[in-house]
């Protein structure tokens, strides 16, 4: 009983930090205009744009990492 008690836990969980991790682009564009509004620049600028462009590769840099590539070229393409 206890056991499928913590499954049942579990799996709650999981569904609420699948569930909290989903941000619209909009959302994603909301915030990073009140980021670079705070930075101190005006909406409709160059520097404004160019703030919201950096926000965007930031986001994409800290992204998770792909996966491991383990194909052929690894081993016969170069280090060794």
């Amino acid at each position: 009983m206890a056991g499928r008690l913590f499954g049942f836990a579990w799996l709650i969980c999981a569904l609420a930090l699948g569930l909290t991790s989903c941000v619209s682009p909009e959302e994603l564009r909301r915030e990073d205009e009140a980021t670079c509004a705070g930075y101190g620049f005006h909406p409709g600028t160059d520097a404004f744009a160019s703030c919201l462009q950096k926000e965007s590769l930031a986001r994409r840099y800290w992204a998770a990492p792909p996966p491991p590539y383990w194909g052929w070229g690894y081993w016969w393409g170069g280090g060794w």
